[in-house]
């Protein structure tokens, strides 16, 4: 967008928020124009405008709206197709049960956040062995909780001025991991960690009734 953009932007911003920039001199409203220009160069004028406005129309504590409010906003606009954990996991849930033998297939077809989440299809595999109710309860939880993450920090990645952008990601270029020469090791570990969950998961569940078939065996 163009200076001048920004400057209609902030007439906006003005109009509904009196209090925006009213003990400021001068030469301050332009120091903020700058910055604000700054942090929107990239963006459409017209995004921009529309941010705004979703951001007043959904307001209610009456408060002018930050550089980081109007970037939350616009990344709405940009990426309406990012699912919430819950539709993530309704993804990877139908994956899973046909990944016995088309968990490559399966894999493309989740969304790319989604795939970044499960790492690789042969993760898809090994979870398609493990019983449907751990699946639904350990994985489940497990992997919302990281998506939320992931979700996050892509919304924050998107929200970042392009040159910034492109600083973070020749940066995650260098430090990339190979990938992992043996994959059937990999899915035995994850299986085995899996399994440990389970059992933690089933002893903070049952509690001493866990504990007691141990004891019987062992005497």
């Amino acid at each position: 967008m163009t200076r001048n953009e920004m400057l209609g932007v902030m007439a906006v911003i003005k109009e509904f928020y009196p209090a925006f920039h009213r003990d400021k001199t001068p030469e301050q409203i332009q120091v903020s124009v700058t910055l604000w220009h700054e942090m929107f160069k990239d963006d459409s004028g017209n995004q921009v405008l529309a941010a705004v406005k979703a951001f007043v129309a959904t307001d209610t504590k009456g408060f002018p709206p930050s550089v980081g409010q109007i970037k939350q906003r616009l990344v709405q606009l940009n990426a309406p197709d990012m699912p919430d954990e819950a539709e993530a996991w309704g993804q990877v849930w139908k994956a899973i049960q046909n990944s016995g033998y088309h968990s490559g297939e399966e894999f493309k077809k989740l969304h790319p956040i989604v795939q970044r989440v499960v790492g690789q299809p042969e993760v898809l595999k090994a979870w398609s062995i493990l019983p449907a109710d751990e699946v639904q309860t350990i994985i489940s939880s497990n992997f919302q909780r990281v998506y939320r993450a992931r979700k996050h920090e892509v919304a924050e990645h998107l929200a970042l001025p392009s040159e910034l952008r492109q600083v973070l990601e020749r940066q995650g270029d260098k430090m990339t991991l190979p990938t992992p020469k043996d994959p059937e090791e990999q899915k035995r570990k994850a299986i085995a960690l899996l399994s440990a969950e389970r059992a933690e998961y089933q002893k903070q569940v049952l509690g001493d009734e866990y504990e007691k078939p141990k004891l019987r065996g062992a005497v």
